[in-house]
């Protein structure tokens, strides 16, 4: 084989298996990628029936009867005028069964919402983990062929070398094939990889990084309970920005840029599969945390019973 015809040849092998696009595109990222775990209709919670008075010392009441941090549980899922009522009434009545059957609706609704919001989470969790397991495994098929190409392309380029009786074009064989074998061997070490374009138009993650729930993805009880500092152990921070706090270090070693920011937090881009499993922690992390909650509503349930 002429020199120039060799050299095309290993240039040609060099180019198959290092090129192509960067970004996947296929039926199974289409279907990955699209938000299936999104709620189908948005709640509507205009019906729902909030007490807008207070009764006649009911602060001293509750005081007296529960803890600080049960009240504050009552008063996010809206149940305190409820519960100062039935404490007032010392008789069993009608109006106290009322009143305890609201209180024990609205725990059960609460409850109903912490585990639709972390079912949601966890859906989503194992849709992007599943994704960043798919961008793994073709990256891993990707270096496996980069390190047979560049074997391959070594031992051809040896053996050129010595059959070419041309020095000149052995050495041009020689230097050109050392050249494409060590950047396909320079590519398994620290391979490109493929992508995903992941777009997000329910980011269940840009509401705790913001701190902002204007578009109300998470139930006002919820969001008002995790924007309080007595439901985190430390009292410090309340466990939006606890969690924010340990994005920012774990996630992101102390600092983001803007365009990292608005991949995680606002409406995605394109993800690396680093950037997916990342992606997939939070979510687990942050659904952890939801499902905690029910913690604080054990503790206000238990109280109650004892009435």
């Amino acid at each position: 084989m002429k020199p120039p015809k060799l050299f095309t040849l290993l240039l040609i092998l060099a180019l198959f298996v290092s090129s192509c696009s960067t970004v996947l595109k296929s039926s199974k990222i289409d279907y990955l990628t699209s938000n299936y775990c999104q709620p189908t209709i948005q709640y509507d919670y205009s019906q729902l029936e909030t007490p807008q008075h207070k009764i006649q010392k009911q602060d001293s009441i509750l005081n007296a009867n529960i803890s600080k941090h049960d009240l504050l549980v009552s008063k996010a899922i809206g149940i305190e005028t409820y519960l100062a009522e039935y404490l007032q009434i010392k008789k069993d009545t009608l109006k106290k069964l009322v009143l305890k059957q609201k209180i024990t609706d609205r725990l059960m609704l609460t409850t109903i919402e912490i585990n639709a919001l972390a079912s949601e989470l966890d859906c989503n969790g194992e849709r992007i983990n599943k994704l960043a397991d798919f961008v793994d495994d073709i990256n891993n098929k990707r270096t496996k062929n980069l390190t047979v190409a560049s074997v391959t392309l070594g031992a051809l380029t040896t053996v050129a070398t010595v059959l070419i009786k041309n020095n000149n074009a052995s050495n041009i064989v020689g230097v050109s094939g050392g050249l494409l074998s060590a950047g396909l061997g320079a590519l398994t070490i620290s391979p490109k990889g493929k992508k995903i374009n992941l777009r997000l138009q329910r980011n269940l993650l840009g509401n705790i990084w913001y701190n902002d729930n204007s578009n109300e993805t998470y139930p006002n009880s919820i969001w008002t309970i995790i924007n309080e500092k007595q439901f985190s152990n430390s009292g410090e921070n309340d466990l939006q920005e606890s969690i924010k706090n340990r994005w920012l270090q774990y996630n992101f070693n102390g600092k983001i840029d803007s365009e990292t920011q608005k991949l995680f937090f606002d409406d995605g881009g394109i993800y690396s599969a680093d950037d997916l499993h990342s992606r997939a922690n939070m979510l687990n992390e942050l659904q952890a945390t939801i499902r905690s909650l029910e913690q604080d509503l054990k503790s206000l349930a238990v109280r109650l019973n004892s009435f």
